[in-house]
């Protein structure tokens, strides 16, 4: 049985230290970061957080152990198992302990986002789009471009580009002609930082997707949601809370409409002062034919019985009143 150093013996100590300590582990990706903005970011969380990079392989057999142990909780069990599922404790990451909100831990990070050329051999995170315009070069470097398949044409003795040009998509390896061309134009497309992939948070995994959604977007969608349950409550005739202020508005003016209609006055609820006003058309909006629509039906059989049937006259047949 191989032995066990004592440098991962305090490891596995100051680990699990973390664990105990913090409620959110926050994974992060190393991928072109710099050993200067690993230290500016250790120092800014202090009192905050705690970041811990080592071996992979380390950390995960510490999590596993932790998650075998006789007092293990439900949660160190769960963070295990997660980690073999997701595969989170793999590739160049970094741990970053905190039990202070994301939205903090990530103001943090971006505060050392640097800026970076693009290499050969590197892979694009982004999108590189070279603008059109004046490249302030020779006409002897249209050669250049005509092999990068880059419209141009001399403008007052320099070269100038067309039309803006995409050279990478997110994920491609930069090559050669590639990087030669950004360096020469002097654009530098990259920023690396310390970046959040996904966030561990007391036996829940967010995503960075998950991360990214705002306030506005969630207030959007309970919106939504809440329209589409009320409109399924009316049409049903459900009373819930969103819909019974309604349904109970529209049984008053039923109620009212009926009144009119029927010329009963109830005294209830200002019943007698609302169904005058809304005979005389002082409620607003379409009240006034509202109101008349039911007080003309009323009034129609009462002007129907009034009316005097018309005399029939005596039809002489063309015979001169003889008969």
């Amino acid at each position: 049985m191989p032995s066990i150093t004592e440098e991962k013996r305090e490891y596995e100590a100051k680990l699990n230290g973390y664990l105990d300590q913090y409620s959110k582990i926050i994974i992060c990706n190393m991928n072109n970061v710099r050993s200067q903005q690993v230290h500016d970011v250790r120092r800014d969380l202090r009192g905050k957080g705690a970041f811990l990079m080592g071996k992979k392989t380390l950390q995960a057999k510490i999590v596993d152990n932790r998650a075998s142990r006789a007092d293990a909780t439900a949660n160190d069990q769960l963070l295990n198992k997660k980690c073999e599922e997701l595969s989170l404790l793999t590739g160049n990451t970094g741990l970053l302990f905190t039990n202070s909100e994301v939205s903090e831990i990530s103001a943090i990070l971006d505060r050392y986002r640097v800026q970076a050329p693009a290499r050969v051999g590197a892979i694009a995170p982004c999108d590189v789009i070279i603008p059109a315009g004046n490249t302030g070069m020779e006409p002897t470097a249209t050669s250049f471009f005509q092999a990068l398949q880059i419209a141009t044409k001399i403008n007052k003795g320099t070269v100038e580009i067309i039309a803006d040009k995409k050279v990478l998509s997110e994920g491609d390896k930069v090559d050669n002609s590639t990087a030669a061309l950004l360096q020469k134009l002097k654009i530098s497309p990259f920023y690396y930082q310390v970046e959040i992939v996904s966030v561990w948070d007391r036996g829940v995994i967010f995503s960075k997707k998950d991360l990214s959604t705002t306030d506005a977007q969630i207030e959007k969608f309970l919106i939504e949601g809440i329209s589409n349950m009320s409109a399924l409550s009316l049409g049903a005739g459900i009373p819930t809370a969103s819909t019974f202020p309604i349904m109970l508005a529209d049984a008053f003016k039923s109620l009212l409409g009926a009144s009119i209609a029927s010329e009963y006055v109830f005294e209830e609820y200002n019943g007698a002062k609302l169904r005058q006003d809304a005979i005389d058309g002082k409620l607003g909006g379409a009240a006034p034919a509202a109101a008349a629509a039911p007080v003309a039906a009323a009034a129609a059989p009462a002007a129907a019985a009034k009316a005097p049937e018309p005399e029939e006259e005596d039809d002489d047949l063309g015979m001169g009143g003889l008969f």
